[in-house]
């Protein structure tokens, strides 16, 4: 597969948060999480897809989610870091 490719996905997923379609969002978000687990954009990806199936409602899996990124990225940036943090205490996730 093209090296880009994971990167067009969540530039994708960013453009439809952008305009308020939380769904479709989170859909490329999760493609980038699962179908290009290690790609650089992969931590960014499922901090986007917390943060959107938290707007959506899911609560639950939001949680699950940003705390499987902290497990499957423990050397994530300070960025996604903070990002996890403020996503966890916005979905009132259980410490």
């Amino acid at each position: 597969r093209d090296a880009l490719v994971p990167d067009a996905t969540y530039w994708l997923g960013e453009s439809y948060l952008q305009r308020n379609r939380t769904r479709e969002a989170a859909e490329q978000f999760l493609k980038v999480s699962t179908d290009f687990a290690r790609s650089r954009k992969a931590p960014d990806a499922m901090l986007k897809l917390g943060a959107s199936l938290n707007a959506l409602g899911a609560r639950e899996q939001a949680c699950a989610t940003l705390a499987e990124l902290e497990r499957k990225f423990p050397q994530a940036s300070a960025t996604v870091k903070q990002g996890v943090d403020r996503e966890q205490r916005r979905a009132r996730c259980a410490a």
